[in-house]
């Protein structure tokens, strides 16, 4: 009888499969303009994977970035984003210095680096000369990233928008498409709460998010008007009409089993994880037989694409190798230039290193991190436990997710020294919760009826077969605040209350007064001589 019912769902598994998967052939050969323009390559690295599957696919597909994409397919273009500065790279090495800075702080230089990147996208030769071109698209995929203006390339190209998100859904997500976000459990994404807020903790979501939205308001979104007008003159859609009408989907690099349950509209569609190998690349020798060589193991070491280590303070750098040197596991430690000196027995020190096929490995018994979404979403699909050391942006909310859940712990980098290093490294190693929770979660995100690269395919190209698929988008997008959270219901309601508590309470006033009126005039009956 069991076998029976297995091979009736797998039979119907089959046919689900094939179903969209003769739906998918069907969709011709499309032409997809992706726009990836931020200077960080762990942004583009999501991007670029999703468009190199859509050429593999067979569409032909023109990407605008700062980064060429290696053996691209021949359906595959570059679209070359040329900053004059090391705008990026200048961040990065003030980054650990910075560290102290408020958030106010932090978001206003995010708010001018964003300016720059839009900018410098608008204004770069090729970028130009494809604007001014007589070229033609059937589909804008756009990185939503406080990059509002570059939705002037749909309207220039007359094309719906699939928005992707590197980090998950975001204040900036949702007035794309009119999505919830109840702060009541919804953490801010810049955040370190999570969805187990007490009441200061809720009131300071409250309060960040309004700050965040202020901030968007009155310094991104102008930014954002002014290239708008000044790049697209000949624009047929305001800025304000593509932001509500203009998205008609977003991919969001995030999943249920990775982060905490929140309400989607059905035009937010989550991939987390579709950018890990399924199928695992064959290491290259020399860090195959270093880990396969490790008797008690090795910890992968990794502060991601973007952070520089050399320019972590020196007595910091110095606990870490400490530690590190003393513990029986082997280190594989990504380092940005040639000044480490540490045991080349023990130590593997490279620029670069291919993490995902790393963490597959099953001798690799840590991973430490900054706490990356992609880093965090590697770790979690390979079943390896973390010690994070978040430094900015997404990190902190991630790590906060890892300690609820008890995969991870986080170190803060204000607080990071010889005593807090070791004891996370030690307990995270000692207790094998923290491995068992993370093989838990591992096999909750694995469980999905179609791979994350293949839902993002088959929703990329729903938008294609269905003309845009405007009847995705929300009526939300046309209430503004007060409307889309009922606030002037609920003040006709109260004021229609009050005015019956006042018509009420006036008329019994009325009424008291009239019998006491009457009964003063009425005569008591006693004669008097």
């Amino acid at each position: 009888m069991i076998s029976s019912k297995n091979n009736v769902a797998a039979v119907a598994f089959l046919c689900l499969v094939f179903v969209i998967g003769n739906n998918r052939v069907m969709v011709e050969s499309a032409k997809i303009l992706g726009i990836f323009p931020t200077a960080s390559k762990s942004h583009w690295i999501l991007g670029s994977s999703l468009l190199k599957e859509l050429a593999q696919d067979g569409h032909e597909v023109t990407m605008i970035s700062p980064f060429p994409l290696k053996n691209a397919p021949k359906t595959y273009r570059d679209v070359n984003i040329a900053y004059n500065t090391n705008l990026f790279d200048d961040i990065m090495d003030e980054v650990f210095e910075k560290i102290d800075d408020s958030i106010v702080e932090k978001m206003m230089e995010l708010g001018t680096f964003v300016n720059e990147i839009t900018n410098t996208t608008l204004s770069s030769p090729e970028v130009q000369a494809l604007i001014h071109s007589d070229e033609t698209f059937d589909l804008l995929i756009l990185e939503i990233f406080l990059d509002d203006a570059l939705l002037g390339f749909a309207d220039r190209f007359n094309c719906p928008v699939v928005g992707m998100s590197t980090f998950g859904a975001s204040s900036w997500v949702n007035s794309l498409t009119g999505s919830p976000q109840p702060l009541s459990y919804v953490p801010h994404p810049m955040s370190s709460f999570t969805d187990k807020m007490n009441f200061w903790q809720r009131l300071g979501n409250v309060l960040f998010s309004a700050f965040d939205e202020t901030l968007l308001t009155a310094m991104c979104n102008p930014i954002q008007q002014r290239h708008y007008n000044h790049y697209f003159p000949n624009a047929t859609r305001s800025l304000d009409e593509m932001r509500h009408h203009g998205v008609s989907l977003v991919l969001i690099n995030s999943h249920f089993s990775l982060s905490f349950p929140r309400p989607y509209l059905p035009n937010l569609i989550e991939v987390g994880g579709f950018h890990v190998n399924r199928k695992v690349n064959p290491l290259p020798e020399d860090i195959k037989s270093f880990i396969e060589q490790s008797e008690h193991g090795v910890i992968y070491f990794s502060m991601g694409s973007n952070l520089k280590p050399s320019k972590m303070d020196k007595q910091k750098r110095n606990d870490v190798i400490k530690v590190l040197s003393n513990l029986k596991q082997n280190i594989i430690w990504k380092w940005d230039d040639d000044t480490l000196v540490v045991d080349k027995k023990k130590f593997l020190i490279g620029k670069w290193f291919p993490q995902d096929d790393i963490l597959a490995h099953p001798n690799v018994k840590l991973f430490i991190t900054h706490g990356g979404l992609l880093s965090c979403t590697e770790s979690i699909y390979h079943g390896v436990p973390i010690v994070g050391i978040p430094i900015f942006g997404d990190q902190l909310l991630n790590m906060a997710r890892a300690e609820q859940s008890g995969w991870g712990i986080g170190v803060t980098y204000t607080e990071l020294n010889e005593q807090t290093f070791s004891k996370a490294i030690t307990t995270v190693l000692g207790d094998p919760s923290y491995t068992a929770n993370v093989k838990t979660i591992s096999r909750r995100m694995r469980d999905q009826p179609l791979a994350p690269m293949d839902t993002a395919k088959f929703w990329v190209e729903y938008v294609l077969r269905h003309d845009g698929a405007k009847h995705l988008i929300s009526s939300a997008q046309d209430l503004n605040f007060v409307q889309y959270n009922n606030l002037d219901v609920y003040l006709f309601i109260v004021a229609v209350f009050l005015t019956i508590v006042f018509v009420v309470r006036l008329s019994f006033r009325k009424l008291y007064r009239a019998l006491f009126k009457r009964n003063r005039n009425t005569p008591t009956g006693k004669k008097t001589n």
